[in-house]
C-alpha cells in the first residue's frame, strides 16, 4: 500500500507541475494499474488497480492518493504543506507463498499525519529544471502499529520536450517497532507453523529506492504516465527469514496511468 500511495503521488505530479507553468488550477484526476510484491518482502507480484486525484476546493489542495488523501492547507510560494490519512497494509493467508501463508494474519492500520514538500531549485541542469525535497511522519489512529512512520525524498524533474517530462526520486522510508515485530519476525509458534527460524526484527530504515516517471501528454488534457521503481529493504527488514529464505530484499513495483487535467 506504501508503494501504490507513492505511485499515485507521483502520478499527479508530472501534470500537475505543467499547469503550474501555465498557471491554471492544477486540478487533475487519473486512473491505472499497478504491478507491486503480494506481501512486503515477497517474491511474488500482482496486479492491481488505483486512482489518484487532485482538486482545490476553498483554498484547500484535496489529493487521492492510492490508499489515502492528503490536504495542503498550505501551500505558498516553493512550499506546500498539510495533512494525510493513508492505509499500512497488513499480511493475509494469501500472500503467492505457501510458507508464508502459514504465519500469523496481520491487520492493516490507518497512519496520520503531516507533510511539507519544498522546492529547493530550478535550472540545475537545464532552464527548466526542479528539484524537490518532502518528508511526511506519521502515527497508527487505529491502535495496530505504535510508534512514527516516517519517509523522506528528493525528486528531480525536467522536460524532455514540450509534451514529455521525466522525474527521477530517491526516497528512503522507515516504520516502527510494532510494525517491523509483526509483518517481519518470526515467533516461536509461527517457526512451528511455518519452519522458518526465529527472528526478532527492531524498528529502523525500511528501504531505501528510487524511482522513474515518465509523462507523455497526448492532447491538451490527457496524458500517459508510465512509473517503475526498485526498492532495497534495509536493515532487520532484509535479515529477516521471510525475506532470506523466502522472499527478496529488492522490491520492484511498476505502473501505466491515464489522466485528465481540468
Amino acid at each position: 500500500m506504501l508503494r501504490i500511495a507513492a505511485l499515485a503521488s507521483l502520478l499527479m505530479t508530472a501534470p500537475v507541475l505543467a499547469q503550474e507553468e501555465e498557471g491554471g488550477p492544477g486540478n487533475f484526476v487519473a486512473i491505472g494499474v499497478a504491478a507491486l510484491p503480494e506481501s512486503p518482502g515477497g517474491d511474488s507480484y500482482r496486479f492491481i488497480p488505483f486512482a489518484a486525484g487532485r482538486a482545490t476546493l476553498g483554498g484547500v489542495v484535496y489529493q487521492i492518493e492510492g490508499p489515502g488523501i492528503s490536504a495542503s492547507f498550505y501551500n505558498e510560494g516553493k512550499v506546500e504543506a498539510g495533512a494525510y490519512f493513508r492505509v499500512y497494509g497488513g499480511r493475509d493467508d494469501h500472500t503467492g507463498d505457501v510458507v508464508v501463508d502459514l504465519l500469523p494474519e496481520v491487520d492493516g492500520g490507518i497512519v496520520a499525519g503531516g507533510f511539507v514538500r519544498i522546492e529547493v531549485a530550478q535550472g540545475v541542469l537545464s532552464q527548466y529544471d526542479r528539484v524537490f525535497i518532502s518528508g511526511r511522519v506519521g502515527a497508527d489512529v487505529t491502535g495496530e502499529f505504535g510508534g512514527a512512520f516516517w519517509s523522506g525524498s528528493v525528486a528531480y524533474a525536467t522536460p524532455l520536450s514540450r509534451t514529455t517530462l521525466l522525474i527521477a526520486n530517491l526516497s528512503v522510508s522507515g516504520s516502527p517497532d510494532d510494525y517491523a515485530d509483526r509483518l517481519f519476525s518470526v515467533d516461536a509458534a509461527g517457526s512451528l507453523a511455518s519452519g522458518l527460524p526465529v527472528y526478532q526484527a527492531q524498528s529502523g530504515v525500511q528501504d531505501i529506492g528510487v524511482t522513474f516517471l515518465l509523462d507523455q501528454q497526448i492532447s491538451e488534457d490527457w496524458s500517459v504516465t508510465g512509473i517503475f521503481g526498485a526498492n532495497r529493504l534495509q536493515g532487520d527488514y532484509a535479515d529477516t527469514p521471510i525475506v532470506t529464505v523466502r522472499g527478496d530484499d529488492m522490491q520492484y513495483f511498476a505502473g501505466l496511468g491515464i489522466g485528465r487535467r481540468f
